[in-house]
């Protein structure tokens, strides 16, 4: 299968699950140019090596590849502001390089454009859908909130949130629906409504006693990095970015730092509001409690008869979202998209969900399945707008 048939699953309850493949370009993934040493065929990935670092009772190690996670991985999606991308004219490296991962705000835009274009098209008060990310930046958002400056799309976007000066998420939330009606309350309609569920947290929370922050103006993560690691860092660095290396340089590394160095650093990193790449769990039970109220509401909405889940660039490594789709797949009335992003991911997908009858697994036979072929080939709501005209 190529594309996914909008016109017959448009009237269906849409969920969409996006993973980190969507933001490449724009920031790093886990994958490591370092050679797995138990198969040099392979590449490490930065969960994969720090279970091997933990196994082996490498503690400095394990410490030192956080850090690296934290200042490569995590630290640019806290940082990140759009309005630096939003270039218009190329005169130098720098900005050939922005515009580059502007490329990959431009297809979220494109992504969210069609998604709002298609719950036009769907029945009074139904025009909604669950737009569940692993992702912990902030593109879905920040890119939500240019379109509406635009002002060309009427839609609201909901990330689970509410109050004014300070926005607390809370569960519940997600049960609201926005609907607007003219001056004497006549004629009530529903706006196209995305609810944003960040299943892995977010860059833009903060734990405030026994509540979740949402602040999308937050940049600074409070996180430290001693000063006397930054050589290990350096030295670290090299060899994880290295393909004619592999697990075992690593291993070999000569490390010395203190137990109040490392103690320091995670006492500070344990504290943010993502969930680490190694056991799928966070450290703070206020965010570990919200992330199973999520995993509920998955369960929960694929559960509902013709319910329609589409995934894009979600590996599935988090096998707690894994098993539970699993078992959602007994509602023989869901109906489950996986996009591939070339051959060796669809074998991968086949493995995983071999003799389920409702999914069906979504590839291109010449080239890549990547943002931009999602938005033109698979996801196109100009597609289904043309053929209920053609109606």
């Amino acid at each position: 299968m190529e594309n996914i048939p909008l016109k017959d699953i448009y009237q269906h309850k849409l969920n969409f699950l996006i993973g980190a493949g969507a933001s490449n370009g724009l920031f790093p993934t886990l994958w490591l140019s370092l050679k797995n040493s138990d198969d040099d065929t392979k590449e490490e990935t930065i969960e994969t090596l720090a279970t091997k670092l933990d196994q082996a009772g490498k503690q400095e190690l394990h410490a030192l590849l956080f850090m690296y996670y934290y200042k490569k991985i995590i630290e640019p999606v806290c940082k990140f502001k759009i309005n630096d991308l939003l270039v218009e004219d190329i005169t130098s490296p720098d900005d050939a390089s922005k515009c580059k991962k502007k490329e990959v705000i431009d297809n979220y835009e494109k992504f969210i454009d069609s998604v709002i274009r298609l719950l036009q098209q769907k029945s009074d008060f139904s025009k909604r859908c669950n737009l569940f990310t692993t992702n912990y930046d902030g593109c879905i958002p920040l890119v939500a909130d240019r379109l509406i400056k635009k002002g060309k799309l009427d839609f609201y976007i909901n990330d689970g949130s509410s109050g004014f000066l300070e926005k607390i998420l809370a569960a519940k939330n997600f049960n609201n629906y926005v609907c607007k009606s003219g001056v004497f309350g006549k004629n009530v309609s529903d706006i196209p409504q995305i609810n944003l569920i960040n299943m892995h947290g977010s860059a833009y929370w903060r734990k405030h006693e026994d509540s979740i922050i949402v602040d999308y103006a937050l940049t600074e993560t409070g996180v430290v990095i001693p000063e006397v690691a930054e050589p290990y860092l350096h030295h670290l660095e090299s060899i994880l970015n290295d393909a004619t290396k592999n697990t075992a340089d690593v291993l070999r590394i000569d490390i010395t730092l203190d137990n109040d160095v490392i103690d320091t650093f995670w006492e500070s990193y344990n504290k943010l509001p993502i969930v680490n790449p190694t056991k799928w769990k966070f450290h703070e039970t206020v965010f570990e409690e919200h992330y199973y109220q999520m995993l509920r509401l998955l369960s929960y909405q694929l559960e509902e008869p013709n319910s329609i889940l589409i995934s894009f660039a979600f590996s599935f490594a988090d096998e707690h979202i894994l098993k539970l789709i699993e078992r959602s797949l007994s509602n023989r009335k869901l109906k489950v998209y996986v996009c591939c992003f070339n051959e060796q991911e669809r074998k991968s997908m086949e493995k995983k969900f071999n003799g389920y009858i409702n999914v069906e697994l979504v590839s291109l036979k010449d080239g890549n399945l990547d943002f931009e072929k999602f938005n033109d080939v698979v996801f196109n709501a100009d597609v289904l707008r043309e053929k209920i005209n053609e109606d």
